[in-house]
């Protein structure tokens, strides 16, 4: 987890997931890189998306598709990987 601060800057992160204008391709955090989120950006999914008030329901939302995502590979939503 990283805290970006008020600008976003991805510059230093070399994934394949980025626009030529920096900007990153996700739905509702998700990206195609797997194991690589986002929240609090916003309008990640709505207006609050980048604010303290909405910033918890997409979090959630990303953990739900996490949680999907290792039972479906057979691996227990709590079980600690490393």
């Amino acid at each position: 987890m990283w805290c970006i601060g008020f600008t976003p800057d991805f510059s230093w992160l070399d994934a394949p997931i980025f626009n030529g204008r920096g900007y990153s391709a996700h739905t509702r955090g998700l990206t195609p890189l797997d194991g690589l989120y986002f929240v609090g950006l916003p309008w990640l999914h709505t207006w609050g998306s980048g604010h303290f008030s909405g910033v918890a329901r997409d979090a959630a939302h990303v953990v739900e598709k996490i949680g999907a995502c290792r039972e479906a590979r057979g691996l227990a939503r709590d079980e600690a990987t490393v």
